[in-house]
């Protein structure tokens, strides 16, 4: 047997390609929408991927399964789940599989569970090991129905469907997997860091011997405490999530080898706005983004981040420039953001913004300010807010007295909550988040923004006063 498990950071998605080495037949489990990994992967070790398997709906990713058969002619035949009303049943499959159904490659067998509750149509895949065992399962992938150290969130459906998908994750967690044993080993859809789960752990597989013992989920007790206590502290869920679950249903659009965002406009073109309704994306860092920037330009500096917060607060309707320090960077960043559905990347800034100062077009700047100067400013009590952007989690944990919190994805929703006519000093924990959060403050009107350098981190360093 082959097992290629493949993770990408930010998102925090691990997919499958499982191969069975004598027949050279291979299946690919919930793949993203870059499959040139797997592609390359089957080629590389001579097997021809023949099924790609969906455990669920995704939330947070633009699935790949459709992109992946499309790449290779259309031969592989794509898995999906049978369970579920008409709201959850993904047309584009080829077949809908349940738990009376295997799927057989040389040795290896694949058996499906359902195991609704992260959403209703949820399954899990048991795979056989023929070579070794036909009657216990070798491993579980689990999709995002069990994580290492959690299981999948049930509330992403709203209050309305969230008490009902969490009786069915008690059930599935408690019941429907009771019997499978403890050695088995499971891999998730999902690692640390993903919004799926409330509390992911580091590692990316474990045995279910390994949860059941040391998971807080996996201790059982009566059913209403034991959901009071896994919605507790559950973290915002980002609005993206429900276009992804449409578009996931529906079946995304294929984008093909050539990937788009690829043409250069020159600084005039840019100016004029031949890139019409063209919304400007800079990815280069926070700091050379307060140094110069195009006016009413975006700010989500590069990094494994840049997909998540590209999801929760870019519009979806609106074609993107992008802004980068170098053109390699491009394939990177237009990576990240057909991950999470912004297919229409118009380009990219020719020479990125040196070019465009070069050409004497017009510059903002964003000011920054050290966690020192805004303690004496606050102990001055000089007119000034400040506005902190991360979670409730991290807010909880201690903040700055007096300031205003709001989730930086919730921002754009609740601008009227900040003070117009007094400056605003954007907190988060480094200063990644602030710097998105002042970005879209400048254009919502505000013009006295800083961006705090070093954020909670910098402040709690320099022993600065916390409230808790």
């Amino acid at each position: 047997m082959i097992f290629y498990p493949r993770f990408v950071p930010g998102l925090a998605i691990s997919s499958y390609l499982i191969g069975d080495d004598q027949s050279g037949a291979a299946v690919v489990i919930d793949p993203p929408r870059d499959v040139d990994h797997f592609i390359e992967f089957a080629r590389q070790h001579d097997l021809h991927i023949e099924y790609i398997i969906e455990t669920h709906v995704h939330a947070d990713f633009v699935s790949g399964s459709r992109e992946l058969k499309a790449r290779l002619n259309n031969q592989p035949q794509i898995y999906c789940s049978a369970y579920g009303d008409a709201d959850w049943t993904q047309s584009f499959a080829d077949r809908h599989v349940s738990a009376d159904d295997t799927l057989s490659l040389g040795k290896l067998r694949f058996e499906f569970r359902h195991v609704p509750g992260h959403t209703p149509e949820h399954i899990a895949i048991l795979l056989f090991d023929e070579s070794r065992s036909p009657d216990t399962p070798w491993c579980m992938l689990t999709g995002d129905f069990l994580f290492v150290g959690d299981v999948g969130r049930p509330d992403l459906l709203g209050e309305a469907e969230q008490q009902k998908l969490a009786h069915q994750l008690y059930e599935s967690v408690f019941t429907r997997i009771e019997a499978l044993p403890d050695f088995l080993e499971i891999f998730p859809a999902h690692g640390a860091g993903s919004l799926c789960g409330k509390a992911i752990g580091s590692r990316r597989s474990s045995t279910l011997g390994f949860e059941r013992r040391f998971s807080d989920v996996l201790q059982k007790q009566d059913e209403e405490p034991w959901i009071e206590d896994l919605l507790q502290d559950m973290p915002l869920s980002p609005s993206y999530f429900s276009r992804m679950k449409r578009i996931n249903k529906e079946g995304p659009a294929i984008i093909g080898p050539e990937l788009p965002g690829q043409k250069r406009w020159s600084a005039k073109q840019v100016a004029e706005r031949q890139c019409e309704d063209c919304l400007i994306v800079d990815v280069r860092s926070k700091e050379a983004f307060a140094a110069a920037h195009i006016p009413d330009a975006i700010n989500i500096p590069m990094g494994s981040n840049l997909p998540t917060w590209a999801g929760w607060v870019l519009p979806y309707d609106r074609p993107i420039l992008l802004v980068v320090d170098q053109p390699s960077q491009v394939k990177e960043v237009v990576t990240n953001l057909l991950r999470v559905g912004f297919d229409e990347i118009q380009g990219y800034l020719e020479g990125g913004i040196n070019a465009w100062e070069t050409a004497g077009l017009p510059l903002e700047m964003l000011e920054t300010i050290s966690v020192r100067d805004l303690h004496h400013k606050l102990r001055q009590q000089h007119p000034l807010t400040v506005l902190d952007v991360r979670t409730e989690r991290e807010w909880d944990a201690g903040h700055i007295k007096g300031a205003l919190h709001i989730h930086g994805g919730a921002l754009q929703e609740r601008f009227e909550e900040i003070p117009q006519e007094q400056p605003v000093a954007v907190v988060c924990g480094s200063g990644y988040r602030a710097s998105i959060a002042s970005s879209f403050i400048r254009r919502a009107g505000f013009a006295d923004v800083a961006n705090v350098l070093g954020g909670m981190t910098a402040w709690k360093a320099a022993d600065l006063p916390l409230n808790a």
